[in-house]
């Protein structure tokens, strides 16, 4: 699963490095959660491509209770083109989800799990695959939502966790983002664990384990308690 980021760049390195036509208006996270805003990039039929702030939290169009949104922060890749509260956004509504890292949690033993950061050992962003969502209410007021994609774990995130967020290549953002309804087919090939060496970890303290302690100390490196590998 992917329940918890960090986005740490600047408006500016986030509109060089994912070239959008405009800077978002943003200030770094260093641990933000689901029901939250969220920074997503989305391609414009016109071909550029602009970030906007959307609820971390899927609501599809149909829903009766926008809290279902609690429930829908990621979408399962082996599922997302049936399963009805992704199906339509997978097809027409496909966005990236930067990120400079996520977070999970592993056992150390019965009672307790150790955070860690995972990122890029290149120290690129992290491009997630994600959906967005279009919500209207009686009153007329709009809600604009988005789901995280998730895959198996590969090797290396096997060792913490079985899940892992999709993240994809610099190459593949043109096909995902584009804003044309595509098949299922063409996109579920891209669904897949990234390699292993894409990636490192670090240790950080339990400061990420509240959603409500958002400061840099949430990615400070501590040492690995000793029962880990």
């Amino acid at each position: 699963m992917c329940g918890r980021i960090n986005v740490r760049m600047s408006s500016a390195e986030l509109a060089q490095v994912f070239e959008l036509f405009r800077e978002p208006v943003w200030s770094p996270r260093f641990n933000l959660g689901p029901m939250q805003p969220a920074l997503v990039i989305r391609q414009m039929p016109e071909g550029y491509r602009l970030a906007d702030i959307m609820q971390w939290g899927l609501v599809p169009s149909w829903a009766k209770d926008p809290k279902v949104g609690s429930q829908m922060f990621n979408a399962r890749s082996e599922t997302v083109a049936s399963k009805p509260a992704f199906r339509a956004a997978f097809r027409r509504r496909r966005c990236l989800v930067p990120a400079t890292g996520f977070y999970e949690w592993q056992a150390t033993d019965g009672k307790t799990k150790q955070p860690w950061n995972i990122f890029r050992a290149d120290g690129d962003p992290l491009a997630l695959a994600g959906l967005w969502e279009h919500w209207e209410s009686p009153d007329g007021s709009v809600l604009e939502s988005c789901t995280v994609i998730t895959t198996t774990a590969n090797e290396f995130m096997a060792e913490i966790h079985d899940r892992m967020p999709v993240i994809l290549d610099r190459q593949a953002w043109g096909l995902w983002l584009s804003p044309t309804e595509l098949e299922p087919a063409a996109l579920e090939e891209l669904l897949v664990p990234c390699p292993s060496d894409w990636l490192t970890r670090t240790c950080v303290s339990t400061l990420v384990n509240n959603v409500r302690n958002e400061s840099p100390d949430c990615v400070v490196p501590v040492d690995a308690p000793k029962t880990l590998f």
